[in-house]
């Protein structure tokens, strides 16, 4: 036996000790970041290979001009979400395939500038309730503690709204949300640390 064939082995061996780490039962709970704010994650063990996680992120926001499209947004940013997700392990090891519903609770308000046209108004997602699909890991770190990944796509476009009833500002509002529909999935994407129980 070769060195590679040692160091192959001891890595698929790893990795199996990694996925198998979570019986049918157990109760996991982690903290990490998201591309919508600092998380809080729980996950069941519901089946062998299966997972049930839930997600809530938030507490990130920013003040500063948001490129949307081909207009300019000048004002502030609050990104956060809830997410109900199904994990699984098709080959009992810590790669996943993940998929569930995001709820979204980002949005920014502020000056939207489109040409010569600025008005007061606010950006958030199309839809409130959007599938999420994401692919990832979870791999044991230390006895009881894990570190996961996801990298994924929200399945809906951004949509712009504004209370200003100036048929200009309307007119140019629906040009901006046609042009932002042809882009129909937003990234996500995150890391966390979780302990298992």
């Amino acid at each position: 036996m070769n060195f590679k064939t040692i160091i192959a082995a001891t890595t698929l061996c790893t990795f199996g000790a990694a996925a198998t780490a979570q019986d049918v039962g157990d109760v996991s709970a982690g903290v990490g970041i998201t591309n919508f704010g600092l998380s809080l994650e729980g996950e069941y063990m519901a089946a062998p290979q299966i997972g049930i996680r839930g997600m809530i992120m938030g507490g990130l926001s920013l003040d500063d001009e948001f490129e949307l499209d081909e207009a300019t947004v000048d004002g502030e940013a609050n990104f956060g979400g809830f997410a109900l997700i199904g994990d699984y392990y098709p080959f009992a090891n810590p790669w996943r395939i993940s998929g569930g519903l995001f709820f979204s609770t980002s949005e920014i308000t502020g000056d939207v500038t489109d040409g010569l046209t600025t008005y007061e108004g606010e950006n958030g997602l199309t839809n409130g309730i959007a599938p999420l699909i994401t692919t990832g890991f979870s791999a044991e770190i230390a006895p009881g503690w894990s570190l996961s990944g996801d990298l994924g796509v929200i399945i809906s476009s951004l949509e712009v709204s504004s209370d200003d009833a100036d048929p200009l500002v309307q007119a140019d509002i629906d040009e901006l949300n046609s042009d932002l529909e042809d882009i129909p999935v937003l990234p996500f994407f995150g890391v966390a640390v979780s302990y298992s129980y």
